[in-house]
């Protein structure tokens, strides 16, 4: 059985869907992360549907986003999922750290760039990763982005997709979901939007003492105040990724060929060969 070439270590945490363990591989040494998803009241169809989302999964090599070693399904009715592991958490618990302190521009502009290379590379792919939010983006030890939690449990939950996304609190739900429009590459924009507010404020883009206001909210498609400690670049980019129309938001692939952008990557790349 393939688990036997792990050995456990300890319980990292519980998705929406199961248990997340760190695990160590007997033979390279190497730590890993087990995903388990509960298969057993699935119908043959969603079984089927996962086990294709984890093959699909296997084949994503991109240096941003989380590797994945290999999948199976256990006598159990569980079906394993294994994942590299990024040592530096993910960038929720980041930001939170910072204690009110905010990051400089070029680190929030670093991380950003990754998240939408990453991106770029799912949406080329035809692939949406329907749950980008700074839980879902980890860090490795030298603070590289790895997106990760690309849907896979969505595939379980996809009868019931608008309730199951809403169990948990919508901070990146763009406003065309709400009424029922499908989810396209647009709304992966929007999370990304709200991602790159986060790390700029610290904040949630969109906030509200209960459900109702905060979906109100994101109807009303009202802008937050725009962060004042960073160029007026990066906070023009982040209102165009959160505008309320799709239509009027950027592509992944514009938001990198930005002139702001693109002088913040050459900017990196200098740093790198210094």
């Amino acid at each position: 059985m393939p688990l036997a070439a792990y050995c456990y270590v300890r319980v990292v945490g519980r998705g929406s869907y199961g248990e997340v363990t760190l695990v160590k591989h007997r033979r390279d040494g190497r730590q890993y992360v087990i995903k388990k998803l509960n298969l057993r009241n699935a119908t043959s169809r969603e079984r089927q549907a996962a086990e294709q989302e984890a093959q699909l999964l296997s084949q994503l090599k991109h240096p941003n986003i989380v590797t994945y070693k290999e999948s199976w399904e256990g006598g159990d009715g569980l079906l394993y999922i294994v994942m590299g592991f990024c040592e530096g958490g993910d960038l929720y618990q980041k930001l939170k750290e910072r204690k009110g302190q905010l990051l400089p521009e070029r680190q929030v502009v670093e991380w950003f760039v990754q998240i939408a290379m990453a991106l770029q590379y799912l949406h080329e792919k035809h692939i949406l990763h329907r749950d980008l939010k700074t839980q879902n983006v980890f860090l490795t030890r030298t603070n590289i982005i790895k997106v990760g939690d690309l849907g896979i449990a969505r595939v379980l939950e996809s009868h019931c997709d608008m309730a199951s996304t809403l169990i948990g609190t919508p901070y990146y739900m763009s406003p065309e979901l709400f009424s029922n429009k499908p989810y396209n590459y647009k709304s992966d924009v929007w999370a990304l939007g709200c991602c790159v507010y986060e790390m700029a404020t610290l904040k949630h883009a969109f906030n509200a003492k209960d459900m109702n206001s905060l979906v109100y909210r994101i109807i009303e498609g009202k802008l937050p105040p725009m962060p004042k400690a960073y160029s007026p670049e990066l906070a023009d980019l982040i209102r165009t990724m959160l505008s309320k129309r799709p239509e009027e938001r950027p592509s992944v692939r514009s938001i990198l060929r930005q002139p702001y952008i693109k002088h913040q990557i050459s900017l990196f790349l200098e740093a790198t060969k210094a």
